[in-house]
């Protein structure tokens, strides 16, 4: 049953309308530059990774679970129907999407794996629903590796943050669960963005989705 978080929903607004302005906005428009055909968004939130759309995407699916989140992104859904792109908004959880195997051309997580309940098999529901061969788009902060005062600050700040944060983990080994679910990892990278220390540590870039036993 799909969890709402409205007084969330407007913080978390903010922040990304902020982040937007102060170069994430960029970051999400190069991860989001060799999208094709159709396209997957797990997670739409407030609907910033719209804003963004290469013209080689043909259509959207958009999962969004959250009620209060869907309404945020309202503008920027006819924004894209204005375009001439169709979407389809589904009040899904990334766990189990509802569409059949192969059915799309590339699949989008930005900001998104932190925070569902079970990462890994939403990750094999991603590599289910996307063609072999199509690429995963990947915008997701990761914990930190080394044993510093930035992971420090994570385990120290986790168990707040995931009850303030919508569900959010700091921690999670999200390069770990691309691998194991079927990805090819030669895209990703990991890097530190101008944002707050505690989810600064970044993976960015493209997981090609390989054949099931390949």
């Amino acid at each position: 049953m799909a969890v709402d978080h409205p007084i969330f929903t407007r913080v978390y607004g903010v922040v990304a309308e902020v982040g937007e302005r102060t170069g994430l906005g960029r970051v999400r428009r190069r991860v989001l530059s060799s999208a094709t055909g159709r396209l997957l968004i797990v997670g739409l939130g407030p609907g910033h990774d719209l804003d963004h759309l290469p013209p080689a995407v043909t259509s959207v699916v958009a999962l969004e679970p959250s009620e209060s989140m869907r309404a945020a992104a309202r503008a920027r859904i006819r924004t894209v129907i204005d375009r001439g792109i169709d979407i389809d908004v589904m009040a899904a959880s990334a766990e189990h999407i509802p569409l059949p195997d192969d059915s799309v051309d590339t699949a989008l997580v930005a900001y998104v794996l932190c925070s569902v309940e079970d990462p890994a098999g939403a990750l094999r529901e991603i590599h289910r629903v996307l063609r072999p061969g199509g690429d995963l788009l990947v915008l997701e902060h990761v914990r930190e590796d080394d044993r510093g005062w930035r992971q420090h600050l994570q385990r120290t700040l986790e168990p707040m943050w995931h009850r303030c944060a919508g569900g959010c983990h700091l921690d999670r080994d999200t390069r770990r669960d691309i691998a194991i679910s079927g990805f090819d990892l030669g895209g990703l990278s990991r890097v530190r963005l101008r944002t707050l220390p505690p989810v600064s540590w970044t993976l960015i870039g493209t997981a090609r989705s390989l054949q099931s036993g390949t």
